[in-house]
């Protein structure tokens, strides 16, 4: 059935990719940063974001992804929850916006901050938690949900929970670590995972 919190009018209305892009420069230019909290830690990272995002952009995508996706039968909404501080969507985000390019039209991105839709956050937690970014996937005609990715591969979860149970650990130096590992998969993991689950995501067409 359609997602009932993800509507045509907000999609409409959601952020493209470069208008994301646009949107976390302005904010570094202008020593803010998204959402409510104008906290310095996050206005800092705001800034230091903007070159992971160019990064990420140009990391080496999988051609046997990027062909399934052009191979698509119907074409596929992606609507990922993000925030322009959060060093997990710098890393990632840019990485789903390029397979979304590289689709020949089979998938539309578009970016929605969480700070600024709570209902549609609700609706996709991570084991009871906010957790950005969180891409969902959604049939284009009907908007029915097909599944959901984030906010990070498996490794990097993995390696988040370890860093966080270090209260020793400095925020900075967890950050750090945490980009040391982005730098290092080359935005490999993300899209190894969504190959996999692409599969199940088209399935959902024929029994819904």
């Amino acid at each position: 059935m359609p997602n009932q919190t993800l509507t045509p009018a907000l999609l409409d209305a959601a952020l493209t990719y470069p208008q994301y892009r646009a949107l976390v420069s302005t904010l570094a230019q202008e020593h803010r940063t998204s959402g409510p909290e104008q906290k310095p830690l996050l206005i800092r990272l705001t800034h230091l974001n903007q070159e992971l995002l160019d990064q990420a952009y140009e990391h080496p995508l999988l051609p046997e992804l990027i062909a399934a996706l052009r191979a698509l039968p119907q074409p596929w909404r992606w609507v990922v929850l993000a925030e322009a501080w959060c060093g997990d969507t710098s890393q990632h985000l840019p990485v789903l916006a390029h397979l979304a390019a590289e689709s020949a039209g089979r998938v539309e991105l578009r970016v929605l901050l969480r700070s600024e839709h709570p209902a549609v956050m609700e609706a996709h937690l991570t084991d009871g938690k906010a957790s950005i970014p969180k891409l969902v996937c959604l049939d284009a005609a009907t908007l029915t949900e097909r599944g959901t990715w984030g906010p990070r591969p498996a490794a990097a979860q993995t390696l988040a929970a370890q860093l966080h149970a270090d209260k020793d650990l400095h925020v900075m130096e967890l950050i750090k670590r945490m980009n040391a590992w982005a730098a290092a998969d080359q935005g490999q993991s993300v899209q190894r995972e969504l190959l996999a689950l692409m599969p199940a995501w088209q399935q959902v067409a024929k029994v819904a």
